[in-house]
């Protein structure tokens, strides 16, 4: 685990800023833009010239206000924005959020899976499933799913301008660290996150995690080399109001972590630059500047059959509740 060590080193070697990228009139959507990291990487991209810039955000008057904090940290046209609503606890607004961006928007050149949540306690989304199973796991692979058609359409229509769609989920180094031990022989990685009973709040951080890296891996299969790019990057430890649901007492430790976490900004440059590396970045895992490989156990025996039992446990989820078929 993340130690305060670590944590003094990351905050005072923060990533590389992605000053030098450009996004001009690229179309980007940002999931989360109106809180933390999401809205400091859509800050980025408006000051980096994207246009439109597709905010996700779960309420209008939310949409409304990251708009205006953006204008005014960057002072660019607010005729720039799409302001689009998503829920990630329910499958229906994920299929309604994508209907409207297909419709609304003609290209789609990144998309930085930004929106997620960190339980303190377990409860269920109004689909049933554990919350952040919902929201960080089984919401953000069909919205994954559902938009990478839109991606490979800009790819196609778009293959000589030399910037290949991206599309970057943020997660953590936590995936690495997971062990074995915490998901027993019998039981599924989804049966594990589902599980109320075995709800532990650290465990089931670093259990999504390694989920949602499963998903990518997955869809970088899929996709194969059709010119769309898909990653994912770990900001580090950084000071955002994720904890804003965790009891008081917990909000009082996490304080001490945060003292010598990033800012929102150091941490946004690593998910803004993580949609700028390029096809040499397909697959990886992008950290302080540089990429990570897999865990030891990811790449053993037990940790491939879990890949392969999680991705189809998800498509299970997916095609039993929305009705995707054969996807």
């Amino acid at each position: 685990m993340t130690s305060l060590g670590d944590l003094w080193w990351a905050a005072r070697h923060p990533p590389t800023d992605s000053q030098n990228l450009s996004f001009k009139d690229k179309a980007i959507l940002v999931t989360g833009a109106n809180s933390g990291l999401g809205h400091a990487a859509a800050i980025k991209y408006a000051a980096l010239g994207a246009n439109p810039l597709i905010l996700a955000v779960r309420s209008q008057a939310k949409g409304e206000q990251a708009k205006a904090d953006i204008i005014h940290a960057t002072c660019c046209s607010p005729d720039i924005f799409i302001i689009e609503i998503l829920d990630l606890t329910t499958f229906a607004s994920v299929r309604d959020f994508v209907d409207r961006v297909s419709a609304n928007v003609q290209r789609l050149h990144a998309v930085q899976l930004a929106a997620g949540i960190s339980t303190p306690a377990f409860s269920r989304s109004p689909e049933g499933y554990e919350m952040a199973l919902q929201v960080n796991v089984l919401s953000t692979a069909l919205l994954a799913l559902l938009l990478l058609p839109k991606l490979r359409e800009t790819a196609t229509a778009s293959p000589n301008d030399g910037f290949s769609p991206h599309m970057s989920f943020v997660n953590s180094i936590a995936h690495l660290e997971v062990k074995p031990e915490w998901i027993a022989e019998d039981e599924t990685l989804i049966q594990r996150l589902d599980n109320e009973y075995k709800f532990d709040q650290v465990s089931q951080y670093y259990l999504v995690k390694l989920a949602v890296i499963f998903v990518v891996r997955r869809l970088v299969e899929r996709v194969g080399n059709a010119g769309v790019v898909i990653n994912a990057s770990c900001p580090g430890m950084c000071k955002t109001n994720m904890g804003r649901n965790h009891p008081p007492v917990q909000r009082i430790f996490m304080a001490v972590f945060y003292i010598f976490g990033r800012s929102a900004e150091q941490g946004s440059r690593t998910l803004v630059g993580a949609t700028g590396l390029g096809p040499a970045s397909h697959g990886k895992f992008w950290t302080n500047d540089n990429y990570l490989p897999p865990s030891e156990f990811m790449d053993s025996e037990r940790g491939n059959a879990l890949y392969r039992e999680t991705w189809e446990g998800i498509l299970s989820i997916l095609r039993g509740r929305v009705g995707l078929g054969a996807i």
